[in-house]
């Protein structure tokens, strides 16, 4: 098992770090509705899609290399099937990528800029790794926008 952390490092920039050696970057655009993944192994696009930014895509917009929507996984070429769930409860987040090679596994808090952590059992790529961050990172963004729009919007008693 290896134990990865995403932390925020940027105003729109978070690095991938096993200890304190960095294997990654994610540099978002704002509202975290897209985002470069980059590694040592490569760049992905991603992008967050849906009203409920469910469903991420990575890769080329035509030709997605891994999609996630639950409860499933699909990585182009891979006649394997892949699960992929994403709970959100109380002040925390979490999403699970299966497969049979293994698992990855990220949580995080409610709270804006809480680092990822990361579960990895197996073998996956970073670039998988950062596109499971991402799709916390997105839903936890839009979540935390309409709960701002809420309390904007809301009658605050009146006299």
């Amino acid at each position: 098992m290896t134990d990865l952390t995403l932390r925020r490092t940027g105003r729109r920039l978070w690095t991938l770090t096993a200890g304190t050696s960095p294997r990654g970057t994610l540099h978002a655009d704002r509202g975290l509705v897209r985002a470069d993944a980059t590694t040592s192994e490569g760049a992905w696009s991603l992008r967050a899609q849906g009203r409920r930014r469910l469903r991420i895509t990575a890769g080329p917009a035509d030709a997605p290399l891994l999609e996630l929507e639950p409860p499933s996984a699909r990585w182009a070429g891979v006649d394997t099937p892949a699960g992929w769930r994403t709970t959100r409860g109380f002040r925390r987040y979490e999403g699970v990528l299966t497969r049979p090679g293994g698992t990855v596994t990220a949580r995080t808090s409610g709270r804006p800029g809480a680092p990822v952590d990361v579960e990895v059992t197996g073998r996956h790529p970073d670039l998988v790794v950062l596109a499971v961050c991402f799709a916390l990172l997105s839903r936890r963004s839009r979540d935390r926008r309409i709960a701002l729009w809420s309390a904007a919007l809301s009658p605050h008693g009146s006299s």
